[in-house]
């Protein structure tokens, strides 16, 4: 769809749950224009599944229930409260929860993702509160979520909430930033002006306690919907963004999936993505090929030229498919959050080796991930692939982390930005007084915390900023594969070839013996 502006809002849709007593439900099907009221919940679990979208959470007048907002949970205005509630337990997995507000709440159980990327963006807003607690927790590890109904945590550390007393959560954030996490304050929404605003929502007949399969039907498909702009308006976003990123002094580029559709390699979240069709039907492109198959694309190259030239100081990207370093972009130079295909480890000695071909085409099983290869030391190579509920590799997130926090400058190049944690490093350039750019044919949760949102495919604009920053041409023909495929080769050529030689070298000696035995 072409626009001249925003495109067109989805309206809001709130659908109240409850009351519930002693039971379970499994919330999904929810959508980004939802705002969810839960009331009336006693002695019962709520889980809310993995990559559910909605914008606003209200839990009211509840007891003795456990609520568990799963991995990668997308809250659209990241806030979330909690009014009226006793010994109620509240988890969130993963999710970017930025305002917390707490109304009268007694022996309440707060429970927090230990990622320090999503725990130093929030705070807790709360008035007439007592006896609360806060813990950093992680899911057990092993822990499938869509084999059971509450997941089972681990806690690694607790702290009293007390009332009136923000230095209680000192702590919670290792000593990393500075606590104003807990405020206790009087300028926000009053208790009564929040349950006011539910019964404005009831009266009027604006609370829904279910949505049709054809009304999710059509919000699935608003939210699938792509959009382009208009040249001259797409001409004037890639000038601004190509003059911040000349002027910036740590900017890091952020890819998804999207980057490599022009490789011929499926999205995600995309009209034809996989998890779309596979939660809606449909097919996928005939025109797709499998990870061994495809290759860099033009956007690849263009950000490995802008590292090189010292413009793009990092790159953080949640492929798998290693199009990144195959197009020349150095190790030190990126996080792979998610891993890469050509890229095996040790499981004794950490040694890592990286392939020229894709390493998963030997794996004998997704969990144990061991490709059936062995170290120079002996151990078992694994491949680097992180599934959903498997945490990222240290090193990779360590790094990436370090750079979002540095940075004055985020473009985000081709992603939904619905996964966590990786979706919440981008706007920290924004406490640096930094721009934060996304550029991506569908909405995003970030949208409206972006500096300036670009409707573009990433070959398109990539090729727009390359030119309007005097850099219209550059390498496009370096693929390490066939670097390393190269050395391989040699490598087993010497292999043959070495041996070859001192076999003809030993058979002169003797021949040489032989002849003069023989005189």
């Amino acid at each position: 769809m072409d626009y001249r502006n925003d495109p067109p809002q989805i309206p809001e849709r709130f659908v109240k749950f409850g009351p519930y007593t002693e039971g379970q439900k499994k919330v999904r099907d929810t959508r980004s224009n939802h705002v969810l009221f839960f009331h009336d919940v006693s002695n019962s679990d709520v889980v809310f599944q993995q990559n559910q979208k909605f914008k606003k959470l209200y839990i009211t007048d509840s007891h003795d229930a456990h609520f568990q907002i799963l991995d990668s949970c997308v809250i659209g205005t990241r806030s979330c409260i909690l009014m009226n509630c006793v010994r109620c337990t509240v988890l969130w997995d993963e999710v970017d929860i930025r305002n917390l507000y707490f109304y009268n709440c007694r022996e309440c159980t707060l429970q927090f993702c230990d990622s320090e990327t999503l725990i130093e963006n929030f705070k807790i807003f709360w008035i007439d509160c007592e006896n609360n607690i806060v813990q950093r927790v992680i899911v057990k590890p092993g822990t499938d979520p869509n084999q059971v109904t509450a997941v089972p945590v681990v806690v690694k550390k607790s702290f009293n909430l007390a009332l009136g007393d923000g230095t209680r959560l000192s702590e919670f954030t290792d000593g990393k930033t500075l606590v104003t996490n807990v405020i206790p304050v009087e300028t926000v929404l009053s208790l009564t002006e929040v349950e006011s605003q539910i019964r404005v929502h009831e009266d009027n007949n604006q609370v829904f306690d279910h949505i049709s399969n054809s009304q999710l039907g059509a919000l699935y498909k608003q939210e699938l919907e792509e959009f382009s702009e208009p040249d001259e308006v797409l001409i004037n976003k890639v000038k601004l963004v190509a003059s911040a990123l000349l002027k910036s002094k740590h900017a890091v580029i952020y890819t998804g999936a999207g980057i490599s559709t022009n490789a011929k390699l499926s999205d995600y979240r995309g009209p034809r993505g996989t998890w779309t069709v596979l939660d809606f039907g449909g097919s996928f492109n005939p025109d797709n090929v499998q990870l061994g198959q495809a290759f860099p694309t033009y956007s690849h190259y263009a950000i490995a030229e802008l590292v090189k030239r010292g413009l793009v100081k990092f790159v953080t990207s949640t492929n798998l498919d290693g199009l990144h370093r195959r197009s020349g972009i150095p190790k030190e130079k990126i996080s792979e959050l998610h891993g890469n295909c050509y890229r095996e480890v040790c499981d004794t000695c950490s040694m890592e080796y990286l392939r020229g071909f894709n390493t998963l085409e030997t794996r004998e099983d997704r969990w144990t991930h061991l490709t059936g290869r062995l170290c120079s030391c002996g151990g078992k190579l694994k491949d680097t692939i992180v599934h959903f509920t498997e945490n990222i590799h240290e090193s990779e997130w360590s790094s990436a982390v370090l750079h979002s926090r540095a940075s004055d400058l985020a473009l985000v190049l081709g992603t939904s930005m619905n996964v966590q944690p990786a979706a919440s490093l981008p706007d920290k350039c924004l406490k640096n007084e930094g721009k934060f750019f996304i550029v991506n044919l569908q909405r995003t949760p970030y949208d409206e915390f972006s500096t300036l949102k670009i409707y573009c495919d990433t070959d398109r604009f990539m090729e727009l900023l390359m030119k309007e920053i005097g850099i219209p041409e550059f390498d496009q023909d370096f693929d390490l594969v066939r670097v390393l495929n190269r050395k391989e080769r040699k490598k087993n050529q010497d292999k043959f070839f070495l041996p070859a030689i001192g076999v003809i070298v030993l058979v002169g000696i003797v021949a040489a013996f032989a002849f003069r035995y023989r005189r």
